[in-house]
């Protein structure tokens, strides 16, 4: 038995401490990632086989950076199926920075396959996630910046604007001015879009004092974005910023500010040039928008066959959007995804108010019951005191009738009788001066609840068929409710009753509803 044991302790030891090496060497492979060594990170991340990771934990830290490896060092990936891992682990453990991560990853390959529906639902649950971890500045600035990018390309430009402002409100709160210029960007184009052109210019204003501070690669959306705003007003400038973008890496916005301004200038071949460049991109709403451009240009320059093969592609692209539309609705997820949300948390808060209620309840019961039985315990205790000086007495009778009043039995008893009536007395005697107290203008404020039970005690002895008439005729009422009446049944007023319990005019009512709802009815 004892080998199997050992056996057994070794097997944990051996396990546990590959486990807690795996995981190390996880967390090297995460900080070496944080300073920027991605590519290092990459290589350790492909030196370890995930099929010979046996631990959950350490299977889905490992997706977890991989995945965001390869996101950054902008690798082709296929599937989230390995990243699913991932999710599964750090929700089964309520981890939910890693979690936010992981949805985070999750949204962006599903973008990039084209599966725009569940990349918002991955970015949905990704913020109510960060809304608990107010820490992670960065996390919730790139998962708000997401959700405005994907609302902004589904003209759902409500959305994209109160999520540009939720990123733009995380980016001042990290000073981080990279994620600021990007909020500020995103804000000037949704208003651009809305036709608000006030709002736009002031943005695009603060963007142009910023772009200088942002690595050269990450440029380039800004300068499309003010060559755009800049084309109505002043063609030359806008060429400026849309050349300094293709100079570094043009985009279809490059593209597109470039053909609009060639076409102005009437170099239509250079125009036409630019469209069809710009026609490369995924997004369907602004291949619309290039494709009436072009077919405007057309009609124009009486290209009418050109133009009628331009308006079927039009009219297809159209059915498409329509048809993508319908199937994606982004809206209407979110919509829903909210809805959903706001009845888990009215349901929750329900519970936790339920929670709460029992609770109360149950220390009030718990109080109630004590109250009782310290009440009961007391007037038990003082019967008891007094059944045991009328035994000791009886006994001490017997004795002295059987002529023994000189043995020291009848000595011993007349030390208990005295021992009693001395405990009984400091009772009464402090009852008394608390009635006293009391009828001299005194309050009870500091009072102990042992002090209520003597005065109560005290005044047995003055009036006890009313103390009798309080026990017998009332269910469980404590001493400060006997003494309210017994002060009642003495005939002090409400104002005297109000001082010396200091208590208001609303407590007395209680008092008197409760002392009412305890008589005994036959």
């Amino acid at each position: 038995m004892k080998p199997s044991v050992f056996l057994l302790f070794a097997i944990l030891c051996i396990t546990s401490c590959q486990h807690n090496n795996t995981l190390q060497q996880l967390k090297n492979i995460d900080s070496i990632a944080n300073h920027g060594g991605d590519k290092s990170a990459m290589v350790m991340l492909e030196n370890i086989a995930p099929v010979t990771l046996e631990d959950q934990e350490c299977v889905a830290y490992y997706w977890l950076l991989k995945y965001r490896t390869q996101i950054r060092l902008h690798k082709k990936i296929d599937s989230v199926e390995p990243l699913e891992q991932s999710i599964t682990y750090y929700k089964k453990h309520k981890n939910k920075e890693k979690l936010a991560r992981a949805y985070g990853y999750k949204a962006h390959v599903l973008q990039d396959l084209g599966d725009v529906r569940n990349a918002s639902l991955a970015l949905k649950n990704a913020e109510v996630l960060i809304a608990d971890n107010p820490k992670e500045k960065e996390l919730a600035f790139h998962i708000y910046t997401n959700l405005a990018n994907i609302n902004f390309n589904s003209k759902e430009l409500d959305f994209a604007l109160k999520h540009s402002k939720l990123a733009l409100k995380t980016a001042y709160q990290s000073n981080n001015i990279s994620n600021i210029s990007y909020a500020f960007i995103n804000m000037s184009s949704a208003y651009y879009t809305m036709n608000n052109k006030d709002s736009a210019s002031y943005y695009i204003r603060k963007c142009e004092s910023l772009i200088k501070k942002i690595p050269v690669t990450e440029q380039v959306a800004f300068y499309d974005n003010i060559g755009l705003f800049l084309i109505e007003k002043d063609d030359t400038s806008a060429m400026d910023y849309l050349m300094k973008a293709y100079k570094i890496q043009p985009t279809p916005y490059t593209y597109r500010g470039l053909a609009r301004i060639y076409y102005k200038k009437g170099e239509r071949d250079k125009a036409v040039e630019m469209w069809h460049k710009a026609l490369k991109t995924d997004n369907l709403y602004l291949k619309e928008e290039i494709l009436q451009a072009l077919y405007d240009s057309q009609r124009e320059e009486g290209a009418y066959k050109e133009a009628s093969e331009t308006a079927m592609q039009i009219a297809e692209l159209k059915d498409s959007i329509a048809q993508k539309e319908k199937e994606e609705d982004i809206r209407g997820l979110q919509e829903q995804f909210e809805q959903n949300q706001k009845r888990k948390e009215e349901r929750h808060l329900f519970y936790v108010v339920v929670s709460a209620i029992c609770v109360f309840l149950l220390i009030a019961i718990a109080t109630s019951v004590y109250l009782l039985y310290r009440n009961t315990k007391g007037k038990k205790k003082l019967a008891e005191m007094i059944r045991h000086l009328e035994g000791y007495r009886q006994q001490l009778k017997v004795l002295e009738q059987e002529g023994k009043s000189d043995s020291k039995e009848v000595e011993k008893l007349h030390q208990k009788i005295a021992t009693l009536q001395a405990r009984q007395g400091a009772l009464l005697q402090n009852g008394k001066d608390r009635y006293e107290e009391i009828a001299q203008g005194g309050t009870t404020l500091r009072w102990s609840r042992s002090d209520f039970d003597d005065c109560i005690e005290y005044y047995r002895t003055v009036d006890t068929p009313f103390v009798t008439h309080m026990e017998q005729d009332f269910r469980h009422l404590s001493s400060k409710y006997i003494f309210f009446a017994i002060m009642e049944h003495l005939g002090k007023t409400d104002e005297e009753l109000q001082h010396m319990m200091a208590i208001s005019q609303n407590t007395i009512r209680s008092y008197r509803s409760r002392i009412n709802k305890a008589q005994i009815t036959t």
